[in-house]
């Protein structure tokens, strides 16, 4: 059976109905009206419509600046500098309220690397850690049933110290601490939310005497928290490395001691054996 489309368009129209000439100015009105009723403009409006997205898109970005202006405010800063002169500061017995119980100025001529920190005074809770790997047993230190801890190391030999691993709060302000010798950074990098600077001390000019020749550092730095975890010793940076990238850190949920007040100047060595 064929079927012509003509047939199928029969009842489509009533007959004796001519179609009319085409009317544009009609079919404009009939276009604007519809437009109008579902909310969509003419191609003028059209283009305007395009300025919220870009309000959003600024709106965003400045959502996201003022974000990091927030973040950074809260947060903590580690600068890192070496020194041409000599470095003087206090050294400070405090009790576990932060009073001074005794204090002199001493002058530290071996001074090669300075790191100072920047962020909120606050007193803050102690990190602690727990190693998975070590190269060798600690003999200094102690740790709970479950391996927690905040100062663990392996003191060596004579002048040997393979390793000392110690956790603790940034000091912001005027306290200093201080890396003796000719110091060289290794190498700088992020492990998750942990800045991790590498540095190696040669002791060979010192003024000082020194048990040992070389010291290495590896550096965590928690920005966020301001907690500065530090493995150092006379091993290789790369068992250093090993060392910290083994290691699982957390907030204590005890209370460090009371922090130094800001603006008094003091000073601490970071060099193994010396602290």
């Amino acid at each position: 059976m064929q079927i012509r489309i003509s047939d199928l368009m029969d009842a489509c129209c009533p007959e004796n109905v001519e179609l009319g000439a085409e009317n544009k100015d009609m079919a404009g009105r009939i276009n604007e009206s519809v437009m109008a009723k579902i909310g969509v403009g003419q191609p003028r409006s059209k283009r305007t419509a395009k300025k919220p997205l870009r309000t959003l898109l600024l709106v965003a970005v400045l959502a996201t600046l003022m974000g990091s202006a927030a973040y950074a405010v809260s947060g903590w800063f580690m600068n890192l500098h070496k020194t041409e002169t000599d470095e003087t500061g206090y050294w400070r017995e405090l009790d576990e309220q932060g009073k001074i119980l005794n204090e002199h100025k001493a002058s530290f001529p071996d001074a090669g690397m300075v790191l100072t920190f920047e962020g909120p005074t606050e007193r803050r809770n102690q990190p602690e850690f727990r190693c998975f790997y070590l190269p060798s047993e600690a003999n200094f230190g102690f740790t709970d049933e479950e391996g927690w801890t905040t100062y663990l190391s392996d003191q060596g030999e004579g002048s040997d110290i393979p390793y000392i691993i110690s956790a603790g709060n940034v000091r912001a302000g005027n306290h200093k601490r201080i890396i003796n010798g000719e110091v060289t950074l290794i190498k700088e990098e992020d492990w998750d939310n942990w800045h991790v600077t590498v540095l190696t001390s040669d002791y060979t000019d010192c003024t000082m005497r020194w048990n040992y020749e070389r010291a290495n550092y590896v550096l965590l730095f928690n920005s966020e928290e301001g907690w500065l975890v530090m493995v150092s010793g006379t091993d290789d940076p790369d068992t250093l490395k090993h060392i910290a990238r083994e290691l699982e850190i957390r907030d204590s949920g005890e209370p460090a001691f009371a922090g130094e007040d800001a603006a008094v100047e003091s000073i601490g060595i970071l060099d193994p054996g010396r602290g």
